[in-house]
C-alpha cells in the first residue's frame, strides 16, 4: 500500500477512536451522571448533519485532492478542539453541556468532508485493482480495530476517569491524529489532483442531474419496495433500544460500570470475526440468501431474549454473560445479513444507478438513528420497554415471512 495512504488510515483510526469514544462517553455521561435523556436525544440527533451532508462531502472529495481536504479539515479540527479545551475551565454544568454540544456539532460538520476524503482515498491512492482491494481491506481492518479500541477506551473512561480527565485524553488523541495528517504529501506525483474548474462545474451539475433521475428509478425497483420498508422499521426499533441502554444498564447492573462499554466491545469484536468468516466463506454465506428473513429473525430474536433475561434475572454475573452472548449473536448475524443485502442490491440493481441506489438506501437507514435518539426521550427506562421494542422487531419479521414479494427478490429465478 502507498505510504501516504497508510498514514491516512492509521491517523484516521486514531481520530475515529477519539471522536467515537467521546460521543459514546457523552451519551453515557448525560444519561447516567446527569440523568438527561433529552441531551442523549439531542446528541443523537446531531448525527443527521453527517448523514445529510454525506453526498456533499462525497462530491467535494471527487473533485478535490483528498489529501488536501484531510489537511484542511485537520487544521480546522485543531481549532474546533479549542472549544473542547475551553469546556474544561467551565464551572457551571449548563455551560459545559453547551460547549460539548457545540463541539459535537462542529465535529459532525467537518467529519462530512473528512470521512468522504478518507473513503475516496482507498481508490485514488491505488494504481490498479489489486491495490484497491488491499486499500479497502486495510481500511476495513483499521476501522474494525478502532471500534474495538474505542469500546476498550470507553470502559477505562467510565470506570476510572471523570469528565475533565476524559476530555484531556480525547484532545490529545485528536491533536496527535491531526499532526499525523498534516505530514502527508499532496504532491501531484503522489496522487492525481483535480482538473480545471470548468470541467469540475460541468461534472458536478451532471452528477446532480443523474442523481435525481436515479432517485425516480429507485422507487420502482422491486427489491427496494420489498426489503427497505422492513429495514427502516428494524433500524428505528434497534436504535431506540440502543439509545436507552446506558441508563438502563446503570439501573439494572449498577455495580458494573463498564457494562455499556463492554456491549460496544462485544459488538465490534463479533463484527470483525464475522468479516473474517465472510472473506473465507463468502460463497457459503450467499447460499443462505434465500433465508435472509430467517437470519434477520435470529439476530432480532437474540435481542428479544436478552430483554427477557434483563426482565426476569437479577444476578449480575448471569446478566453480563447474557449481554456478551446475545450481543455477539446479534452482531454476527447482522454482519451476515448486511453483506447479503448489499450483494442482492448489486445483483438486482442496474449498474448505472447502483451508486445512487446504495447512497440513498444508506442515507435512509442512517436517518433512523437520530430519529430514534429523539424518540428515546419518550421511552420509559424499564424492562418492559426493551421487551416491547425487540418484540416489535420479531413481530415485523414474522409478518415478513408471509410477504410473497420476497420470493421474487431473494431468488434468481
Amino acid at each position: 500500500m502507498n505510504k501516504n495512504f497508510i498514514k491516512i488510515i492509521l491517523n484516521d483510526g486514531v481520530v475515529t477512536v477519539a471522536t467515537q469514544t467521546f460521543n459514546l462517553f457523552l451519551i453515557w455521561y448525560f444519561a447516567v451522571k446527569l440523568h438527561r435523556q433529552d441531551m442523549v436525544a439531542l446528541l443523537g440527533m446531531l448525527q443527521i448533519i453527517e448523514i445529510g451532508g454525506g453526498p456533499i462531502g462525497g462530491a467535494v472529495a471527487d473533485m478535490v485532492n483528498p489529501a488536501k481536504i484531510l489537511k484542511w479539515v485537520s487544521l480546522i479540527r485543531i481549532c474546533v478542539t479549542g472549544i473542547l479545551l475551553f469546556s474544561l475551565f467551565q464551572t457551571r454544568i449548563n455551560g459545559i453541556i453547551l460547549l460539548l454540544l457545540i463541539f459535537s456539532t462542529l465535529n459532525s460538520l467537518i467529519s462530512v468532508f473528512y470521512s468522504s476524503a478518507v473513503e475516496v482515498s482507498t481508490y485514488k491512492f491505488a494504481k490498479n485493482e489489486s491495490e484497491r482491494v488491499k486499500n479497502n481491506a486495510g481500511f476495513s481492518a483499521v476501522s474494525g480495530i478502532s471500534s474495538i479500541l474505542s469500546g476498550s477506551l470507553l470502559a477505562v473512561m467510565i470506570t476510572y476517569l471523570d469528565l475533565k480527565s476524559s476530555t484531556i485524553l480525547i484532545i490529545f488523541l485528536i491533536i496527535l491524529s491531526a499532526i499525523g495528517i498534516l505530514n502527508i504529501s499532496t504532491a501531484k506525483n503522489v496522487i492525481p489532483d483535480v482538473i480545471n474548474n470548468s470541467d469540475v462545474n460541468f461534472k458536478f451539475n451532471e452528477a446532480v442531474s443523474s442523481t435525481f433521475k436515479g432517485l425516480r428509478n429507485i422507487l420502482h425497483e422491486p427489491i427496494i419496495q420489498t426489503v427497505i420498508p422492513y429495514a427502516l422499521i428494524m433500524n428505528f426499533l434497534y436504535w431506540t433500544f440502543w439509545y436507552i441502554q446506558p441508563l438502563y444498564l446503570n439501573y439494572k447492573i449498577p455495580n458494573i460500570k463498564y457494562a455499556f462499554s463492554l456491549q460496544q466491545i462485544v459488538i465490534s469484536v463479533a463484527s470483525v470475526i464475522a468479516t473474517l468468516v465472510i472473506q473465507r466463506k463468502h460463497t457459503l454465506v450467499m447460499n443462505y440468501k434465500g433465508h435472509y428473513r430467517l437470519l434477520l429473525l435470529i439476530q432480532s430474536g437474540a435481542l428479544f431474549l436478552l430483554s427477557l433475561l434483563y426482565a426476569f434475572i437479577n444476578s449480575e454475573k448471569i446478566l453480563i454473560t447474557g449481554l456478551i452472548c446475545f450481543w455477539a449473536l446479534y452482531s454476527l448475524f447482522n454482519s451476515f445479513t448486511g453483506i447479503i443485502l448489499i450483494t442482492l442490491l448489486q445483483e438486482k440493481i442496474d449498474n448505472k444507478i447502483l451508486g445512487t441506489t446504495l447512497g440513498t438506501i444508506f442515507t435512509l437507514l442512517m436517518v433512523t438513528a437520530p430519529l430514534a435518539a429523539i424518540a428515546s426521550k419518550t421511552v420509559p427506562i424499564k424492562s418492559i420497554s426493551l421487551i416491547i421494542l425487540t418484540g416489535l422487531m420479531v413481530v415485523s419479521l414474522l409478518y415478513s415471512l408471509t410477504d410473497k414479494r420476497f420470493l421474487e427478490v431473494l431468488h434468481d429465478d
